[in-house]
């Protein structure tokens, strides 16, 4: 009895799996709505499992059409990659060669370089047009933005300033690849921008040389002037000027001999004054000396200066010699000593 009852067990199992076998291998997908199953089936309430839509499929053999194919994707029949029936079957750029079934670029399309003028032009695999190759133009557009078109060559040549070689350059530049820029060398100058401030651009060599009234060394300067390094200025030498603008306010440059001497009435020390004067130190300005005096003005009333660098008495103050009156301000001429009185 026990042994029966497995025995039922057993085929109760198998019965199981053999229904569900039959389920599974149906390929339907049970379902109450659409949304059960997937975008290229609906629901067929009647069987309760997803069923194909019209015009879909599952294989190539459902197209009925040796042109085309079962999508995997989209699950409807398209035509094989390049093949067509009409020119609907075919890109916007291409025509329906009914003859061979085959998708041809329209008049002025490509789809390879064969169309193209293969010495200057190739297909752009974009636009399916031809257009010209690298470096090749028929407008500038057709060219890098450093570059425009020399129509007549129909080529890319760069802009002034630009380049692609070093040659597109003048002698004194050099290509920078990276921005098709030409720039300068080193140790050389486009205009006196590139220069230091003491300095000009000579446009025959290219170089920074040194300004007119500035100095780089000691040759630029005068034998009696040295370079200043500091400003690039020529300086007089020590005690040596250039002019009257290097001396002190109360000196003067002796141009054939380059020093600074006293003006006229000034002075350094007392040589350079009258034998009555001193130098005065502050003001660098001959002056009396006490007991001295340079005209009548410096005497008394009753006296004048002895200007006669050969008397005694000279540059001094004595008494004044008189004919008459009028030779006496301030006083009167005594006519028998000739002196005016009141003089000593």
């Amino acid at each position: 009895m026990r042994f029966g009852t497995h025995l039922l067990a057993v085929f109760a199992l198998i019965a199981i799996m053999i229904f569900l076998s039959g389920c599974t291998n149906s390929g339907s997908t049970m379902c109450s709505s659409d949304k059960s199953c997937k975008d290229w089936q609906f629901c067929n309430l009647t069987s309760k499992t997803c069923a194909m839509k019209a015009g879909t499929c599952t294989s190539d053999a459902q197209c009925n059409d040796s042109l085309q194919a079962c999508s995997p994707t989209t699950h409807f029949c398209t035509y094989l990659a390049g093949k067509c029936r009409a020119d609907e079957n075919c890109d916007a750029w291409q025509v329906c060669a009914t003859t061979t079934n085959d998708c041809k670029p329209k008049p002025g399309f490509c789809d390879s370089d064969y169309y193209c003028d293969q010495q200057d032009e190739r297909c752009d695999s974009a636009k399916h047009v031809c257009v010209p190759k690298k470096g090749k133009c028929k407008s500038a557009f057709d060219c890098e933005a450093y570059q425009v078109c020399n129509l007549s060559a129909q080529t890319c040549v760069p802009m002034t300033g630009r380049c692609d070689i070093e040659l597109n350059c003048p002698a004194w530049m050099t290509c920078n690849q990276s921005d098709h820029a030409c720039d300068l060398k080193a140790g050389f100058c486009q205009n006196d921008l590139d220069c230091k401030g003491w300095q000009t651009c000579d446009s025959s060599i290219r170089r920074c040389i040194t300004a007119a009234g500035f100095c780089g060394a000691e040759e630029d300067c005068n034998q009696w002037q040295l370079c200043n390094y500091s400003a690039h200025k020529c300086e007089p030498k020590r005690n040596l000027c250039t002019n009257s603008g290097d001396c002190k306010e109360w000196q003067v440059c002796d141009a054939a001999n380059r020093r600074c001497v006293s003006r006229p009435g000034m002075c350094s020390e007392d040589s350079e004054c009258g034998p009555w004067q001193t130098c005065d130190a502050k003001t660098h300005a001959c002056k009396t000396s006490p007991g001295f005096c340079q005209t009548s003005a410096d005497c008394p009333y009753d006296q004048r200066c002895d200007n006669n660098p050969a008397s005694a008495t000279a540059y001094k103050c004595i008494n004044i010699l008189c004919r008459s009156n009028a030779d006496c301000p301030g006083s009167t001429c005594d006519p028998d000593t000739q002196r005016c009185r009141g003089a000593k």
